[in-house]
C-alpha cells in the first residue's frame, strides 16, 4: 500500500530562494563619461620693440634737423639686408598696393618676392611684428582646415534569449507565478537603462548647446581684426607723414626708411590676413572637433549602457530559468 502512494502534489510557487538570487541582479553603475576636451591656442600678434622705438623717433627729425641714432640703425640693417633691385622695387609701392594687400587682395609677384627676401633675414625682422599661429589639438592650424572625418557610432548589442527550456510535470500556476517575478525584474532593469541612456542623451545635448554657433567664430575675429588694422593703419600713416617731412635732413637714407615701412605695411596686412583666416578655420575646426568629441562621448555611454543592460537580462534569464526548474515536483516519494 505504501508503494502505491501518490507523489507529492507539484509546487505552485517557484523556490523562494531562487526568487530572492533573482531580484538581487541589478545593472551595474554606469558612469556617464564627457565629451573629451579639444586643447586649443589662440593666435597672437607681437608687435616689435625696435618699430616702436624707430616709429616713435621719426617724429621729431624734421623739427630738430638730426637722425636719431635709432633710426640710422634701422636704416643701416634694412640697406645690408636688402639689395638695390629690391630696395627700389620695395620703396616704389604705391599706397593703393598697401590698400589692395589691406583689402585681402595679393601681394604683386615682383613686390612680393622681394618682401620674402627681406622678411626672412634676422635683421628686418627684427623690426616686424610677430605671427603666431593658433592650434586645436596639437595642429597649427594655416588658414586652410578639412572638416574631421564623422565619428563611427558603435552601439554594444548582446543577443539576449528569453527562451527557456520547456519543463515537463511542472505546475503551470508555479511557471506562471516565476514567470511573473522575472518581467517584474525585467520591467525595473528596462527602467534603469532607460535612466541610463537619458543620462547619456541629455550629457550629449548640453555639450551640443555649448558649442558656439557659425556667427560667434566670425563677428568677434571681424572686429578683433579690424582693430588691429586700424592701429597699423595709424601707424604706417603717421610713419610715412614723419619719413616725407624729414626727407630734406634724412638724404639717402630716406628711400632706405620708405622702404622699410612698407615692408612693414605689408607684412602687417598680409600677416593679419592670414591669421584671421586661421582663427576663423581654428574656430570652426575646434568647434566641429567638439561635436565630434560629444557624439562619440553619447555612443560610448550609450554603449556602457546596453553591456551593463545586457549583462544583467542575461544574468536574470539564467535565474528566471532556474525558477522554473524549482517548479518540478519536490516530493521525495517514489
Amino acid at each position: 500500500m505504501y508503494n502505491c502512494k501518490k507523489d507529492d502534489p507539484l509546487p505552485t510557487e517557484p523556490d523562494q530562494g531562487k526568487v530572492d538570487d533573482l531580484n538581487k541582479i541589478e545593472i551595474a553603475p554606469v558612469t556617464i563619461t564627457p565629451p573629451a576636451t579639444v586643447a586649443t591656442t589662440e593666435a597672437s600678434v607681437e608687435v616689435s620693440a625696435k618699430a616702436t622705438e624707430v616709429n616713435g623717433a621719426l617724429g621729431g627729425i624734421a623739427a630738430s634737423g638730426t637722425v636719431p641714432a635709432s633710426v640710422s640703425e634701422a636704416a643701416a640693417a634694412v640697406s645690408a639686408a636688402v639689395p638695390a633691385a629690391d630696395l627700389a622695387t620695395l620703396s616704389a609701392v604705391t599706397p593703393a598696393t598697401i590698400e589692395a594687400v589691406k583689402a585681402g587682395g595679393a601681394i604683386p609677384a615682383d613686390v612680393k618676392a622681394a618682401l620674402d627676401k627681406a622678411a626672412a633675414n634676422p635683421a628686418v625682422q627684427a623690426y616686424l611684428p610677430k605671427f603666431t599661429l593658433p592650434t586645436v589639438g596639437g595642429v597649427t592650424i594655416t588658414g586652410r582646415v578639412a572638416a574631421p572625418a564623422g565619428v563611427a557610432t558603435t552601439t554594444a548589442n548582446a543577443a539576449v534569449s528569453d527562451a527557456i527550456e520547456a519543463i515537463q510535470e511542472a505546475s503551470d500556476a508555479c511557471i506562471a507565478a516565476a514567470d511573473g517575478v522575472y518581467n517584474t525584474k525585467k520591467a525595473a532593469l528596462d527602467a534603469t537603462k532607460a535612466t541610463n541612456d537619458a543620462a547619456a542623451t541629455t550629457a550629449y545635448n548640453t555639450a551640443v548647446q555649448a558649442v558656439p554657433a557659425v556667427g560667434a567664430c566670425t563677428d568677434p575675429l571681424t572686429a578683433k581684426y579690424a582693430a588691429l588694422r586700424a592701429a597699423v593703419d595709424a601707424q604706417v600713416n603717421q610713419a610715412l607723414a614723419d619719413v616725407d617731412a624729414a626727407q630734406a635732413v634724412l638724404g639717402d637714407l630716406y628711400p632706405v626708411l620708405k622702404t622699410l615701412i612698407n615692408i612693414q605695411a605689408l607684412n602687417a596686412y598680409a600677416g593679419l590676413n592670414t591669421v584671421q583666416a586661421a582663427e576663423i578655420a581654428a574656430c570652426t575646426a575646434a568647434n566641429t572637433q567638439r561635436l565630434a568629441a560629444a557624439t562619440a562621448a553619447r555612443d560610448a555611454n550609450l554603449a556602457a549602457s546596453q553591456a551593463a543592460y545586457a549583462t544583467a537580462l542575461a544574468a536574470a534569464n539564467v535565474a528566471r530559468t532556474a525558477l522554473i526548474q524549482s517548479c518540478h515536483n519536490q516530493g521525495g516519494g517514489n
